[in-house]
């Protein structure tokens, strides 16, 4: 599992008591299946639109959790594009993806950037993230992939039970890393959309948690061209990345 310039755009072990879940090793089969019926439907999507919004942990140094509220609307297209319009407590940025270029504008700070990416949106924003320090919950989904995506390094996952989000009821899934827990909501319905994303980091102090909620997904034919383009303000200051070595396939 992988996940505005430093905004948001992510494992398991876990010991329930409630429902039918239960501690141990290994995959649970009921949990595979829904996983990969999920997979297999965004899978499917040439291209969508989504909200996203999310509360993000941020470790104080006196080790005070406070959390930061966001709000993302997400236009993606299979196999490179992408435009993503972020709000929240301490974001207001515009992120684009056009093929191998990959822009970013901080309404608060008028910086932009742009980077050359891979041609790919996985792969593209995986880099992207590493390149600006970024959260991103959805490229999971974004991958060609998601399946093996979601999956990768993962140790155990645990079929929690049914719960609810906004009212639609859903299936409850855990999973267990070394680095990270995550917990994935996937629609119960005829559609298994994801709707829930909780991520747990487990290597920085306090366990920082990442919460997201997906809402109003609408499968697309596709966009049309001018969704993917972008030109920054005229009082847009552009500023340069430092180059990054190659990424190892490794996520955050």
């Amino acid at each position: 599992m992988r996940h505005g310039i430093k905004a948001a755009l992510t494992g398991l072990f876990l010991v329930f008591l409630l429902g039918s879940a239960q501690a141990g090793t290994g995959v649970d089969p009921r949990a595979e299946g829904l996983l990969r019926a999920m997979s297999a439907h965004v899978q499917s999507l040439a291209a969508f639109s989504v909200i996203e919004t999310s509360l993000v942990d941020r470790v104080f140094p006196n080790g005070q959790k406070v959390a930061f509220f966001h709000t993302t609307a997400i236009k993606a297209q299979r196999p490179d594009k992408l435009r993503a319009e972020a709000t929240g407590d301490d974001v207001a940025a515009t992120f684009v993806l056009n093929g191998p270029t990959f822009q970013v504008y901080d309404a608060k700070t008028k910086a932009y950037v742009a980077l050359d990416v891979p041609p790919r949106l996985d792969a593209a924003l995986e880099q992207a993230m590493v390149r600006l320090n970024l959260v991103g919950p959805m490229i999971d989904f974004l991958a060609a992939d998601p399946y093996k995506s979601i999956m990768e390094k993962v140790l155990e996952v645990v079929y929690v039970g049914q719960s609810t989000v906004g009212g639609t009821p859903c299936h409850h899934l855990a999973f267990r890393q070394l680095t990270q827990d995550f917990e994935l909501w996937i629609d119960a319905g005829k559609t298994p959309w994801p709707l829930r994303l909780a991520i747990t980091d487990k290597t920085r102090h306090g366990d920082p948690r990442v919460l997201v909620e997906y809402r109003d997904w609408k499968p697309s034919s596709g966009f049309a061209a001018k969704t993917f383009a972008f030109t920054p303000p005229a009082e847009a200051v552009r500023t340069k990345v430092a180059p990054q070595p190659a990424t190892t396939g490794q996520k955050p």
